[in-house]
């Protein structure tokens, strides 16, 4: 008799967690090389699935390289909105070059159905180098893609 296949809670947990650190690397590896090519993060975004390994990325900015960098950020929004409505989206993450005064960083908004949080990465240029230090985990949303 087949008694069924049951998936642990925790094991999905976990899938998810690994995930989303997948994710956030990518993110972070691709803002890197956007700094080493262009010396900017062009906003853009990944989206994971939930029945798949797979990450696809989202750059509207080489369709409107002329829009203004709020409206990148907006165009990157309504395709994550949009992809989410049409596909089984688990995880989607907007990238963009924040800056304050003289710091800047690498914001990665990480969202799921359940919650929202935006990490900055402050970086610099250390000689030749693009140095990405440790996030800091601030209280606002740029914007938001899932409905909570």
């Amino acid at each position: 008799m087949y008694s069924g296949f049951k998936l642990n809670e925790r094991d999905v947990m976990a899938d998810q967690q690994k995930q989303l650190e997948t994710m956030v690397l990518a993110c972070i590896d691709t803002a890197k090389a956007m700094l080493e090519k262009y010396g900017i993060v062009i906003p853009f975004g990944l989206r994971a699935f939930n029945d798949s390994e797979d990450m696809k990325m989202n750059c509207p900015a080489e369709k409107k390289p002329d829009a203004a960098w709020q409206e990148q950020i907006e165009l990157v929004v309504t395709e994550l909105k949009d992809h989410v409505e049409n596909e089984n989206i688990a995880a989607t993450v907007l990238v963009t070059e924040l800056s304050a005064e003289d710091e800047k960083g690498i914001g990665l908004q990480i969202e799921t159905v359940m919650s929202s949080v935006l990490f900055v990465y402050p970086y610099q240029k250390v000689e030749d180098e693009w140095v990405i230090d440790e996030p800091i985990q601030t209280e606002q949303l740029l914007s938001t893609v899932f409905e909570h």
